[in-house]
């Protein structure tokens, strides 16, 4: 399975002049094998090619071997290097390198709270450790709208300057508080001025190599378009969310890596927000779909606004001229084509 290369030739177009600054670069990567890294391996071999870049990526990964015989055209050895380990134990590989990108935590994986704020807390300082001994300059750490906590009803678009948190009696704050501390470290490692390290909060996501039986309400939808069986809500429906296209997500990430401010983060996402409910009706007519049966488990609570997780990118858009290119509708019909065209 590989993402279109119309696609990755979109990515390379918009971000070219970011690419080339990576030019003879040497990237760490961590979290290569999931949905983020899969999307910056591909768009970063693509554009290694592309615009003769001579890229080298090492990749950390539990099983290297597996995702090399899934992914084969993502392990061409020449450009791309495995390396097996835990993000909180590795061994540092010998070599000069120049970029490190963070993005080892999978939000798909279901661990106990300690085991979970561990791998963040500790394997960002384990990569930390790495970037210093490595003299590292620039760092990107994947972080998550999930540092904000629960966003009043009173703030439509969440932006970096809310300083909410997610709530310490809560247990299942643990990725969230995690992410928190995971950007103070970087901010810490960068206080001397040797390392720009910079946190990308990365909201709701939506395009291939999206789980599609986890939590994602996006990728549920998706199956159910794909299987034409009934879309299935868990919730009342009314929650209120913003999907970003993966070619957008890469432009960003490779922006913010390379022109983020040193200690700085940035929202990540798309501010055109859509209601669960509304995300499944909008998915079945994109798929064709006419009156599709929607089956919606919860009720709403009286008097109770709608849960809101969406993301004011002003900061984004002034500082580092980023937008959303690929709109909703555009989002789910690629990301239907593409699992329709690899699950035929």
């Amino acid at each position: 399975m590989r993402i279109f290369e119309s696609d990755l030739k979109q990515i390379t177009e918009q971000a070219a002049p970011d690419l080339l600054e990576l030019k003879n670069s040497h990237i760490f990567l961590t979290g290569g094998t999931g949905y983020i890294g899969r999307w910056l391996l591909e768009a970063l071999s693509y554009a290694n090619i592309a615009l003769s870049l001579n890229l080298k990526l090492t990749v950390l990964s539990r099983v290297p071997d597996l995702f090399r015989s899934q992914y084969p055209h993502l392990s061409d050895r020449s450009v791309v290097d495995f390396i097996e380990g835990d993000i909180r134990s590795f061994q540092f590989p010998a070599g000069v390198f120049t970029h490190a990108i963070h993005a080892a935590t999978d939000v798909i994986t279901t661990n106990p709270a300690l085991e979970t704020f561990d791998v963040i807390v500790t394997g960002t300082k384990r990569l930390l450790e790495f970037c210093r001994e490595k003299r590292v300059q620039h760092v990107l750490l994947l972080s998550s709208g999930a540092v904000y906590g629960p966003i009043p009803a009173t703030i439509d678009l969440v932006g970096e300057d809310y300083f909410g948190a997610p709530r310490g009696s809560d247990l299942g704050a643990a990725y969230g508080i995690g992410k928190l501390a995971a950007e103070w470290l970087g901010t810490a490692y960068s206080a001397d001025g040797l390392m720009a390290c910079k946190a990308a909060r990365v909201f709701a996501q939506i395009g291939p190599y999206l789980a599609l039986n986890k939590q994602f309400a996006a990728g549920n939808f998706l199956l159910h378009a794909i299987k034409q069986e009934p879309f299935l809500i868990n919730g009342d429906g009314t929650a209120v969310r913003s999907y970003l296209y993966g070619t957008d997500l890469v432009v960003w990430l490779l922006r913010i890596l390379v022109q983020g401010e040193a200690g700085r983060s940035y929202n990540v996402g798309s501010s055109d927000a859509i209601s669960i409910h509304e995300l499944a009706k909008l998915t079945a007519e994109v798929a064709g779909i006419v009156a599709p049966t929607i089956q919606i488990k919860g009720k709403p609570l009286f008097g109770k606004p709608p849960e809101r997780y969406v993301p004011n990118i002003s900061r984004a858009r002034d500082e580092l001229a980023l937008d959303v290119r690929v709109d909703l509708r555009e989002a789910i019909s690629r990301t239907l084509d593409w699992f329709r065209d690899h699950h035929r």
